[in-house]
């Protein structure tokens, strides 16, 4: 297959692990951003995924789903896919945490959005539920540093993963750039049965139902305080209740599941509801914080980096100690009992993919 025969002004792509979730969202506006200019933009993806590209994007879809497929071809089928094609890149990029080998040593970035490995919590790979995160936390890691070279430069959306990355890592900190993630917040639209009782008091927490989401904190606290409660509390989840597998039994308190929704539609939940509740202690930015800054709705979220970095500026926020249900349940009372709608957060929505591509291009 012959894609261009002007080898330096090739830029090659991975990005085969970004087909779901956060992961396409990064995927799909970096294809957005993407400029038209004499650069060929050479870009391997999954097989399932399916987006419309510009006249200078070579989409390449493949299937590297499994961890050792996509070792290997980070490894190795990468750089023989380029080796029989006659591809010398001006330059490589990862969307996906790790970087992969090619011949020679040509200008690459890392676009990183894994924490994992920078939390002090500890999993154990006997157990299904935390098998994989044991992985990201102990194994993951050496991945990450494994193709990193003195060309390596990389992208992070947080100053605290900036932190942790040149702690972690031992990298100059000249070389990784805080580059804050272009936030597109649809319009609202409702789009099921969704009933949302104004008598009662609503809280709202989209969510995955991963262990370090922390649901588990939301429901101790709200034993603690239910027989405390002089209005109904209604919480919406966006998961099911079997894969939370979470037993509980309160008179006050109502937990409705809503399964996955569209964007849209989380985004009508927020301006519903009456407040947000977000005990996850691993993000790496925690958009639904974001979403419901951008409407003025009160929040109370971990008393951790990344929220306060996300929220910095917004009086409608309170931090609370991940693993406190007495303090959770004394918080969320407190904001039963005073109501408020604050001044809408407005983050600064600076062209972060410009800046992106103007570093990557200003590399000799």
């Amino acid at each position: 297959m012959i894609i261009n025969n002007s080898n330096a002004l090739n830029i090659v792509v991975n990005a085969t692990a970004l087909r779901t979730s956060g992961a396409l969202i990064v995927l799909k506006q970096f294809l957005k951003a993407i400029p038209i200019d004499n650069y060929l933009y050479i870009i391997f993806i999954d097989e399932s995924v399916q987006l419309e590209t510009s006249s200078n994007v070579k989409m390449i879809p493949l299937n590297k789903r499994s961890f050792f497929k996509r070792f290997l071809w980070d490894a190795c089928g990468l750089r023989k896919w380029l080796q029989k094609n006659n591809i010398k890149p001006y330059a490589t990029i990862s969307l996906q945490n790790t970087n992969f080998r090619v011949d020679g040593i040509c200008s690459n970035y890392i676009y990183y959005h894994q924490p994992m490995p920078f939390y002090p919590y500890k999993w154990s790979p006997f157990k299904p539920k935390e098998r994989t995160l044991w992985f990201y936390k102990n194994i993951y890691p050496f991945f990450v540093k494994l193709f990193i070279n003195s060309k390596t430069e990389i992208f992070v959306q947080l100053n605290y993963i900036k932190e942790e990355f040149v702690k972690k890592y031992n990298i100059n900190q000249d070389k990784i750039h805080v580059v804050f993630p272009k936030i597109e917040i649809p319009k609202p639209e409702k789009k099921s049965q969704i009933v949302i009782d104004k008598q009662k008091f609503n809280f709202f927490y989209p969510a995955t139902p991963f262990i370090y989401k922390n649901h588990v904190v939301l429901f101790n606290a709200f034993s603690l305080i239910d027989s405390l409660l002089s209005k109904k509390i209604v919480l919406y989840l966006t998961c099911n209740k079997e894969d939370l597998d979470i037993e509980y039994s309160f008179e006050n308190i109502e937990i409705i599941y809503l399964g996955l929704l569209p964007h849209n539609e989380v985004i009508w939940v927020w301006e519903e509801v009456n407040g947000c509740l977000f005990p996850s202690y691993i993000e790496t930015l925690g958009l639904p914080l974001i979403e419901a800054a951008s409407v003025g709705k009160p929040i109370i979220a971990s008393d951790l980096a990344y929220s306060k970095e996300v929220l910095e500026g917004y009086n409608g926020a309170s931090f609370v100690d991940y693993q406190d249900a007495k303090a959770w349940g004394n918080e969320i009372l407190k904001l039963i009992s005073n109501p408020t709608v604050y001044t809408p957060l407005k983050k600064e929505s600076k062209d972060s993919w410009n800046e992106f591509f103007k570093i990557i291009k200003s590399k000799k």
